[in-house]
């Protein structure tokens, strides 16, 4: 894996993370308990709608451990490219990294903030890059 895959997967892994939080949003709106009945009748046995209700939050409880893991390996990601990025020499490289890798911003976005023309911001994208490889990290133990 290279560089700018790592970087570039941090994105993807942003988009995985935020996709899990909407569904798992949707669901809890979209959940309905008002047909549990907590009052003690001195009866045990339960009812359909009980059992299904709590297999539902059973699933729910999985789903929000893989959504905790996913979570932690962004953070992780985002950690890595950081740290990574602050060794590099030149300020401009570190700043057009950050934003385009870590804050995702498109081209017109950087040209408005730091007043870089296209050309300097995929220069210094490209070059920070390079600079990234050269420093010998197996990008492949960072993901």
């Amino acid at each position: 894996m290279t560089a700018k895959e790592f970087m570039e997967g941090i994105k993807e892994q942003d988009s995985r993370v935020r996709m899990m939080r909407e569904e798992l949003h949707t669901v809890r709106e979209r959940l309905d308990i008002s047909g549990v009945n907590y009052e003690n009748t001195g009866a045990v046995a339960a009812t359909k709608k009980t059992d299904s209700m709590a297999e539902l939050i059973a699933e729910m409880i999985d789903y929000e451990s893989e959504l905790k893991g996913e979570e932690c390996r962004l953070a992780t990601m985002r950690l890595k490219a950081v740290s990574c990025i602050n060794k590099l020499t030149d300020s401009r490289e570190r700043d057009v990294l950050r934003r385009w890798y870590l804050m995702f911003q498109n081209e017109e976005e950087i040209k408005t903030s730091v007043g870089y023309s296209r050309s300097a911001i995929y220069s210094h994208r490209r070059n920070g890059l390079e600079h990234l490889e050269k420093f010998g990290l197996d990008w492949t133990d960072l993901d």
